[in-house]
């Protein structure tokens, strides 16, 4: 009887306590918290061509009081606010502008841009616009993939797990370059073509039709180790076997671009080098920046892997499910371009004003996410062709001073002087 009254007293105790005190709902944020709008317009400058674009980045914040007495500025989700609450506006024509902002033409030399929510307005965001930069002549440029492939006889060599590259994925290599590099893909604001095909070579270097174009195999085995006795393969065993054969494992810089392709990760630094001289500038040229070596003919280079070849990670040509073989980043690095990013051991310039950079050792840059915080303050998406393809990134397109650069490059830096007319 005892555990029966206990019982029935638990149960009335259950029933009498009110549901709606215990009220679960989650914050849902009304006009009238906004205390703070940021807008971000992602760039300082946009060519007027109308791919290239703005997609601006909005946030919104509330002011709370904390039991400390001090105030907070909390994040809000203004996509939960009523559809139409946020504004963005264009302060100079005064008309609102969406999520998106392209032009074809230049009516002031720079707008500005607002955002509104409830009242709030964000600081202005000007933004320069730019010409069309003219578009460069044509140029073309040979590709020979060198591609390193363990012996299948080798007694680390698993039939099971052992992935040989694909041809087909040295023509989608090739073919995504050359949209990434002709600005065929992206919308970058200051995104532009350079106008060059990479093609896949048709003749070797005797001057002999190639069964697969672009496509040069290489089998290696123990033969190439550089100590006997290692028990793996060293970066340096392909070097050494590159530079004690160079008429083999590199053909003739000014008429191919040499790729090799060899088996590690994008996080291993594979030793291509950045061009080292320049021919001297000519009527109306400037100097390259960051390339402080003058050369005294287009032959003045080093026929040896560090200076003639570029390098490609093979593990680049197997990204994953629907995604692109993204292998330019490497390619640019031959081509004296640099990566965007600024880091604690190397505080460079990329010589490119118009490129967005970042400090990756800045907290908010997470390289989990594309969103950056540039070195300028403002938030933006990263697209350039040169970010770091181990982390999110567009990889789309490269800027009308990058084009410039690896234009000048290619037209005056021993080694790198390889394209051609058709």
């Amino acid at each position: 009887m005892k555990y029966l009254i206990i019982s029935l007293l638990a149960f009335v105790t259950f029933v009498s306590c009110k549901e709606d005190g215990f009220n679960y709902q989650m914050y849902k944020p009304v006009l009238d918290d906004v205390d703070s709008v940021y807008l971000s317009a992602t760039d300082k400058m946009l060519i007027a061509d109308g791919q290239a674009r703005l997609d601006f980045i909005v946030e919104a914040y509330r002011r709370v009081r904390l039991n400390s007495g001090k105030d907070s500025m909390l994040f809000i989700d203004y996509r939960q606010l009523p559809s139409g609450s946020l504004k963005i506006m264009e302060e100079r024509s005064g008309t609102e502008v969406g999520m998106r902002y392209s032009t074809t033409t230049i009516p002031f030399d720079t707008v500005k841009f607002h955002a509104e929510l409830g009242g709030v307005k964000s600081a202005t965001e000007p933004v320069a616009l730019r010409a069309i930069p003219a578009l460069p002549p044509k140029v073309y440029v040979d590709v020979i993939f060198h591609v390193w492939e363990l012996n299948t006889a080798h007694t680390t060599y698993d039939p099971s797990s052992y992935q040989p590259v694909p041809y087909e994925k040295l023509q989608e290599t090739i073919d995504y370059i050359n949209q990434v590099v002709n600005n065929k893909v992206g919308h970058s604001p200051n995104g532009a073509s350079a106008n060059i095909e990479f093609r896949l070579a048709a003749k070797n270097a005797a001057g002999l039709a190639l069964a697969q174009p672009g496509y040069n195999r290489i089998t290696y085995s123990d033969n190439i180790k550089v100590n006997p006795l290692a028990t793996s393969f060293a970066l340096n065993d392909y070097i050494a076997t590159i530079n004690a054969t160079t008429a083999t494992y590199i053909w003739n810089p000014n008429n191919y671009l040499n790729i090799h392709v060899l088996p590690y990760g994008p996080n291993s630094a594979l030793s291509t080098a950045y061009p080292a001289k320049q021919l001297p500038p000519a009527q109306g040229e400037s100097l390259i920046l960051g390339i402080a070596g003058i050369a005294t003919g287009t032959n003045d280079f080093t026929l040896a892997y560090a200076s003639a070849c570029a390098a490609l990670p093979r593990t680049v040509f197997f990204p994953g499910f629907e995604r692109k073989v993204e292998a330019f980043r490497f390619i640019g690095m031959f081509y004296g371009l640099y990566t965007p990013v600024y880091t604690n051991t190397r505080l460079y310039s990329d010589y490119c004003f118009d490129t967005r950079k970042f400090d990756g050792q800045d907290a908010r840059n997470s390289y989990s996410f594309a969103t950056k915080v540039s070195t300028d303050g403002d938030k933006y998406i990263t697209d350039n062709a040169m970010d770091d393809i181990r982390y999110p990134t567009l990889l789309t397109s490269l800027t009308a001073d990058q084009v410039t650069r690896l234009r000048a490059v290619m037209a005056r830096c021993p080694g790198r002087m390889n394209s051609k007319n058709q």
